[in-house]
């Protein structure tokens, strides 16, 4: 299943309104990995292809997520490209409604930080590697 929209494209967080964000739900690189090797096999560097798609913010085992996979999953990758503006010169927050359970983040080929703990929000301000991005 493919979305032609973007799913659940409103604010999440009402209370915390910003008048610049980008919603990333949607279409995203997506690979199982069950021998959880992923980070040996270079799936975090640039330009590393995943084998699949996944919709966001629907869980692999769902329908519509488009994988509806429903077998155990040792680990699981999710990639997606974007551009922050340049007209965003301040602090840039990703923020995760959820990731169940143990997250690593790599923006840019680069290691920005770690969470654990399922179904609870979390945040990595990812100023530092959009200014190197942007040398």
């Amino acid at each position: 299943m493919t979305h032609t929209t973007v799913p659940r494209p409103e604010y999440p967080r009402p209370q915390w309104v910003r008048p610049d964000w980008i919603n990333l739900n949607g279409s995203w690189q997506f690979e199982i990995d069950h021998a959880r090797s992923g980070k040996e096999r270079g799936y975090p560097e640039i330009g590393h292809q995943l084998s699949g798609t996944i919709t966001v913010p629907f869980c692999p085992e769902s329908k519509l997520s488009g994988v509806e996979y429903k077998d155990f999953m040792a680990g699981v990758w999710y990639k997606r490209e974007f551009t922050v503006p340049e007209s965003w010169n301040g602090r840039t927050l990703l923020h995760f409604g959820a990731v169940d359970y143990e997250t690593e983040v790599w923006v840019n080929g680069v290691s920005i930080g770690t969470h654990r703990g399922g179904y609870t929000p979390f945040s990595f301000d990812i100023s530092p590697q959009m200014t190197r991005a942007r040398m």
